[in-house]
């Protein structure tokens, strides 16, 4: 199988002819407009495809209609499925920006070489991503904003972060 990119999550269901609301993971949201299919799952290994009837936006969040998806019971079953393309439908970022699936994983040190964890998961939150990073014993959470990332280096998945006093509490 093909290797998954993650670009959302079915955060519930609108409506009753079987429609769903997407929290988008991309960063081109309007590339919703262009799929046909996409991959639905709990991870990217176990997915179906699902093919794309309609989109439409609602409050900045794509809405979608399946052709196989009729009924409110049916789009309720996939709520909380992650959506996923894979390699012909991946998108090219801008300069500084990542991919969740690339970040998650990745080690994060302070500016000053302290370790801080590997990030075990991107919350997409309203007004910016969040990292959560942990080192086996605590967990933190670091808002993924210029003014507490200092680098992000893809290639030795590395994340250099300058902390304020009590964010790593």
């Amino acid at each position: 199988m093909s290797e998954k990119y993650r670009i959302g999550t079915i955060a519930k269901c609108v409506g009753l002819k079987g429609e769903v609301a997407v929290n988008p993971d991309t960063f081109d949201i309007a590339r919703f407009f262009e799929l046909k299919s996409v991959f639905v799952g709990r991870m990217d290994t176990t997915v179906d495809i699902l093919y794309i009837e309609s989109v439409r936006m609602h409050k900045e969040r794509p809405i979608i209609k399946f052709e196989s998806v009729h009924s409110r019971d049916d789009a309720d079953q996939l709520t909380g499925m992650l959506l996923f393309v894979d390699e012909k439908d991946r998108i090219e970022l801008p300069e500084g920006r990542f991919f969740i699936h690339d970040i998650i994983g990745m080690s994060v040190y302070t500016v000053d070489d302290t370790f801080v964890g590997n990030v075990q998961e991107v919350l997409p939150l309203p007004a910016h991503n969040v990292y959560v990073i942990s080192d086996g014993e605590k967990e933190v959470m670091i808002p993924a904003v210029d003014e507490f990332i200092d680098s992000v280096d893809e290639k030795n998945k590395i994340i250099r972060i300058k902390p304020i006093e009590g964010l790593l509490e």
